[in-house]
């Protein structure tokens, strides 16, 4: 038993008794998926930052630029924080006004459809599935380092460790443990950076060493390590863009991230959980890449999957290092209670709907379906070595390009039918898996304009032109879609307008610090060197 391993424990335990308390106010279906539609903006905001923050970005994207990727992983990182704006109030604010318990039960209620709103559960489920494995896979690995255990026997502590209190509290339980991993996630962030800045020299003097860096050139420059992606800055920033796009859409659209709207007291908590979050990510994001590049310059030969987890336990006192591993896993656990809570949820809601007689019968096989999923997800964690920054990749990317076009389309577009939303569903599922199967096999570094993401927006666009041609637009689709657009009563409220008005002026001046801090922290002390 070591200080860290205890810190993980003590944390599991809170987890745990948290979700059981919760569980005990579950009443009904309502409370079960939607949290009674009664959460709070800190609520919102927890959930939105810590289902989207995982291991991935603790471990997966910090390995990235420890690897000499700084500036591009940067670029993604506030590129995807803006998509909560985009999100909120292109699409966010009109699902919640459709009062539905899923996602892809939003799109059979606007296209009067089964069948897409089966195919945006199927989709779901794979995308989710794939993200729940990256995050059981950063759980894992946090551990096996902490405790000394074998990575599969971690595998199986980690399954126990959301399983349980996520089958029992629903998302009511989810909301609230996934607010206390964010506090305790963003306080590790924000207290890890200065002790490791200090370890590394200082922070200007840690910036003149990795600009001449030796065993990794290039890593803090604006194009990055030439020897890591592709072999040119112009390549390595369209690839930054593309992927800042990609998770820009991940965030506005995707159902761990939308499904949170649906909990909301009202539209304008929407709104500005929205902007909160939005700060929330960038803030957090930005301290975590600066600490990974800092970490780079002490000691340049670590996995680099894993120099958080070493910087925790050789840069930084003890307390702060249990802290930052105690918000290494919340960040995974939040993320894998949520996506599994979204399987159960989709499995019940949207495709075994019909076999759903009583509420009692649709609770039990939501538990039995997350139960089911988590013992899949175990077994493919188990036999698998641990890939969780290409996982999370892929999970993001089928989502952003099966999802996206559609779901902005059918807020904003009049001629796009249900045969057209579900043609461009499925072509945008397809054309990704089928080019990162392809890019996969692939040896080299796969052409930035043929990337699945790309590929497969392209040919969803497409899909839903044909589709729409096909089968135009019913009376019964145009009438529900008018009905989103309708603004109750309730949410022109002089006194809620305020205070979603001032949020947005706390973003705008939060944006303006941001840019300074790059101009002081990054481009000044760079720029120095030449």
């Amino acid at each position: 038993m070591n200080v860290y391993l205890l810190g993980v424990i003590v944390s599991l335990t809170v987890y745990l008794l948290v979700g059981i308390f919760v569980g005990r106010k579950i009443k009904d279906v309502n409370d079960y998926y939607v949290a009674g539609r009664n959460a709070s903006t800190l609520l919102i905001v927890g959930s939105l930052v810590a289902s989207f923050l995982s291991t991935g970005a603790f471990l997966g994207d910090t390995g990235e630029v420890y690897s000499g990727y700084f500036i591009p992983i940067v670029i993604v990182g506030v590129m995807q924080a803006t998509g909560y704006l985009w999100g909120s109030c292109l699409f966010g604010r009109y699902i919640r006004r459709s009062e539905v318990l899923t996602i892809p039960e939003y799109f059979g209620k606007r296209f009067k459809s089964d069948k897409i709103r089966s195919l945006a559960a199927f989709t779901t489920i794979i995308a989710v599935c794939a993200y729940m494995l990256s995050a059981m896979q950063g759980i894992s690995t946090l551990m096996t380092n902490i405790t000394g255990l074998s990575y599969r026997t971690c595998v199986l502590i980690a399954w126990a460790s959301f399983t349980i209190f996520t089958i029992y509290s629903g998302s009511m339980g989810v909301l609230l443990t996934d607010t206390i991993m964010f506090l305790i996630f963003l306080c590790a962030a924000v207290i890890a950076v200065p002790f490791v800045a200090k370890n590394a020299g200082g922070w200007f003097t840690a910036i003149h060493n990795l600009a001449d860096s030796v065993t990794t050139p290039g890593i803090i420059s604006w194009h990055s390590n030439l020897d890591y992606m592709y072999p040119t800055g112009a390549g390595n920033i369209a690839w930054a863009i593309t992927y800042g796009v990609v998770w820009a859409v991940v965030v506005m659209v995707s159902p761990w991230q939308t499904s949170r709207y649906l909990m909301a007291k009202n539209e304008h908590i929407v709104l500005r959980s929205a902007i909160w979050a939005s700060m929330g990510v960038m803030l957090t994001t930005i301290l975590l890449y600066f600490t990974a590049a800092f970490v780079q310059s002490v000691n340049p030969d670590l996995v680099p999957a894993e120099s958080m987890i070493w910087a925790a336990k050789n840069m930084m006192p003890t307390i702060v290092g249990v802290i930052l591993l105690a918000g290494i896993l919340a960040a995974g656990v939040s993320s894998a209670s949520t996506f599994l809570s979204l399987i159960g949820f989709s499995l019940t809601n949207d495709i075994f709907r019909k076999l759903m007689k009583t509420e009692n019968r649709r609770l039990r096989v939501s538990r039995l379906g997350m139960f089911a999923a988590s013992i899949i997800i175990l077994a493919i964690a188990y036999i698998n070595p641990p890939q969780i920054f290409v996982i999370m990749y892929f999970g993001g990317t089928v989502i952003a390009s099966s999802w996206g076009p559609v779901a902005l389309a059918s807020v904003w577009s009049r001629g796009l039918s249900k045969t057209g939303a579900f043609f461009g569903m499925l072509s945008g599922f397809l054309g990704c898996v089928f080019i990162k199967i392809i890019s996969g096999l692939y040896q080299g570094s796969w052409p930035i304009y043929l990337d699945p993401f790309i590929i497969g927006v392209l040919v969803n666009i497409l899909g839903m032109i044909i589709g729409s041609k096909i089968r135009p637009v019913s009376e019964d689709e145009k009438n529900e879609r008018e009905l989103i657009f309708k603004i109750p009563d309730s949410e022109l409220n002089d006194k809620e307008i305020n205070k979603t008005r001032r949020s947005g002026y706390y973003y705008i001046m939060f944006g303006i610090c941001v840019f300074i801090f790059f101009i002081i922290a990054w481009a000044m002390p760079y720029m120095k060197m030449f």
